[in-house]
């Protein structure tokens, strides 16, 4: 996973980085024992409480969470989101590193 490519310069940053996924748990493992994804990943197969208060889920009628990302201030604020519009939607670690780095954020 890109993330985990850069998750170097998000330790420097102190930027803390989760995974939540919707897919069925056998799923997911399968996919983080084929990586070296080194940040938690949760599980929220079961509820959608986590995902439904995101807004993300559902949004294609899967009763899946859309591929999303947010971060989130250390106050618990949401600064800055990207939810998928399609089943493939991205944002590359430049984009998030980006958004880390801007004026609104370093405050």
């Amino acid at each position: 996973m890109e993330l985990q490519k850069h998750k170097q310069v998000f330790d420097k940053k102190k930027v803390q980085i989760l995974a939540i996924s919707t897919d069925d748990l056998n799923g997911s493992l399968e996919l983080a024992s084929k990586t070296d994804i080194e940040f938690p990943l949760l599980f929220t197969s079961a509820d959608s409480d986590v995902p439904d208060s995101y807004g993300v889920f559902n949004l294609f009628g899967d009763e899946l969470a859309s591929a999303s990302m947010f971060l989130i201030d250390k106050r618990g604020e949401i600064v800055w989101k990207s939810i998928g519009e399609t089943t493939s939607h991205f944002v590359s670690s430049e984009k998030v590193l980006q958004q880390i780095n801007s004026p609104q954020l370093s405050q």
